[in-house]
């Protein structure tokens, strides 16, 4: 078997997450998709997200100081999954397996 997750081939319990039962859950999961990724993205710094009307998001990344440009800029709108959507969550220390719901895709593209 691939063993790409890292685990073991013991039984574990799947755990659903506050997303399954909390019908007003604090923590949601999203996706993000961009087209691609600049060569030059300072992965020491951070990005931001912005989120306005209508669901439109903007997504900025910092490039490194050495590539004469300050950032890239990616755009594009926010899409609620449907409730049969959901991400699975392994945490490699404890070995504990979560279900969580996914809220809602997000889908960028860098601007011109």
């Amino acid at each position: 078997m691939d063993n790409r997750l890292k685990l073991d081939s013991e039984v574990r319990e799947l755990k659903l997450g506050s997303t399954f039962t909390n019908p007003n859950p604090r923590t949601v999961f999203h996706t993000l998709k961009y087209d691609f990724k600049p060569a030059s993205v300072d992965t020491s710094k951070p990005a931001t997200l912005e989120v306005g009307t209508n669901k439109q998001v903007t997504v900025t990344v910092p490039h490194n100081d050495s590539s004469g440009v300050p950032n890239t800029v990616f755009k594009g709108n926010q899409r609620d999954y449907t409730r049969k959507e959901c991400v699975l969550i392994i945490d490699r220390v404890t070995g504990e397996i979560t279900l969580e719901k996914l809220n809602s895709n997000v889908q960028v593209k860098k601007t011109r």
